[in-house]
């Protein structure tokens, strides 16, 4: 490497870490030009500009198409880079280019096998594309090569909350944590993750903490909200709903919690309106219309829930608990039969559900269909207690 090389990426270096990336890119393309005229043979200096232009495009600007392009130049000058490929492949993931960005994870791999950086990266690459046992794997390596990497823990736990492995997820929120006491996602993985072991008091305490890490995490106010409306706690869950709605006011997910939780409190109308507002801002939200609708069915508005069943099925063709909650409102309405139909489908898609063998069995009885009645509720029972034949020898 000659010594103005060397010289040129310390300046460089030094930009990167005070994020002056407006400067970092305006020297590089100086000195760009003044290299195509005076030495356009030194591919080695080319490529680290070409490297450190894509670098400050993708970084700075959010150019992402723009920087793959460079890394593209500095990929053909140093076909042995691994940072390149390694950029490029960070580039890609930015833009959705999930399996394009792994195979540049590979080659960097391949060409720098102790790449901690590449193997998270796949890793974080493979978990977006749903293969989150083979991130897992990635992220293993990393916290092989370095056993102290408080965000491969983080990853390795995301990746096991996705499998539905919440306490070994928990375990590796665990370390996060332990190494590094202000990592403030990790407390709300680690209270999700809790959550999900019906840990409600516990997952509020992981919430409370990350929200003195940071107190407009709307996210730990949502998460809170729901975890109190599990203890039973609804005014304490609707005011941090209330608050996540005033941090971010077109917050799906709260509003539709909020109704949820006003539900409980026999607010129906009130749970309308914030489910109205949810839809407003997610207009293809399925929940929201099936919750609307069953809003609408306790105020015995019962055609304008099937309305709202309808949509949520349209949005959702296998959404039996719409199929099932329609059923009740045609049944409601008197139209006995209908609902048998959407009960048939409900069961179709949810055989083990036994309250639909209980609705089923109420509209038979409605028509006077003993025998199936009987059948529906024995059904019912068998679903509901559990029922196993035994044989004789």
């Amino acid at each position: 490497m000659s010594e103005e090389l060397e010289q040129f990426k310390n300046k460089c270096s030094k930009l990167v870490k005070d994020e002056k990336y407006v400067e970092l890119l305006t020297i590089c393309e100086t000195k760009l030009e003044e290299l195509n005229k005076t030495a356009p043979d030194d591919k080695e200096f080319l490529a680290y500009i070409y490297l450190a232009i894509g670098y400050a495009k993708e970084i700075g600007l959010e150019n992402y198409d723009n920087a793959i392009e460079y890394y593209n130049k500095a990929i053909e000058l140093k076909p042995n880079d691994e940072v390149a490929y390694c950029n490029r492949g960070i580039a890609k993931a930015d833009l959705g280019m999930f399996q394009d960005a792994i195979e540049d994870y590979n080659k960097a791999i391949e060409l720098k096998p102790d790449n901690e950086v590449a193997y998270c990266n796949r890793g974080n690459a493979k978990y977006n594309l749903g293969k989150y046992q083979d991130a897992i794997e990635d992220y293993n390596k990393v916290i092989e090569l370095m056993p102290d990497n408080e965000v491969a823990y983080y990853n390795r736990g995301n990746a096991k909350d996705a499998l539905c492995n919440f306490q070994d997820a928990i375990e590796d929120y665990n370390k996060t944590i332990e190494l590094n006491p202000g990592y403030m996602d990790a407390y709300l993985t680690r209270g999700n993750a809790k959550y999900h072991l019906g840990k409600y008091q516990d997952a509020i305490e992981d919430y409370n903490k990350a929200i003195e890490l940071k107190p407009d995490l709307v996210d730990a106010y949502n998460a809170r909200g729901i975890a109190k409306a599990n203890l039973d706690n609804f005014q304490g869950a609707i005011e941090d709903f209330n608050k996540a709605i005033e941090l971010m006011p077109d917050y799906v997910s709260a509003y539709h919690n909020r109704g949820y939780v006003k539900d409980d409190l026999g607010k129906f109308q009130d749970a309308i309106e914030d489910y109205n507002r949810a839809i407003e801002l997610k207009p293809d939200y399925e929940l929201a219309y099936n919750n609307r609708g069953f809003e609408k069915a306790k105020l015995c508005n019962f055609q304008d829930a099937i309305e709202d069943y309808n949509r949520a099925i349209e949005l959702k063709p296998d959404y039996e608990l719409a199929y099932n909650n329609r059923g009740n409102a045609k049944r409601a309405l008197g139209k006995f039969q209908d609902a048998i139909e959407d009960y048939n489908k409900a069961i179709e898609l949810k055989p083990d559900c036994a309250m639909v063998y209980y609705f089923r069995s109420a509209a038979n009885l409605d028509l006077h269909n003993y025998i199936k009645t009987i059948k529906d509720f024995c059904l019912f029972l068998i679903v509901k207690i559990g029922f196993k034949r035994t044989h004789k020898p």
